[in-house]
């Protein structure tokens, strides 16, 4: 694969990931209230970077 489908392959899925990795973080820090709102923070800002891309998009 060229370097520019891979970067944009990247960036398709980095919002998810950032989704995924703060719902499993913030699951697994539950016990630590500001861990937990910090991986749950990041999880928001993928949730809103995806839906973004998407209305940008016209999908």
């Amino acid at each position: 694969m060229s370097p520019i489908r891979n970067g944009r392959a990247v960036l398709f899925f980095l919002p998810y990931i950032l989704v995924v990795s703060g719902v499993l973080a913030a699951s697994k820090a539950a016990s630590t209230p500001s861990v937990a709102f910090q991986a749950l923070g990041v999880s928001a800002i993928g949730a809103l970077w995806a839906w973004r891309r998407d209305r940008r998009n016209g999908f």
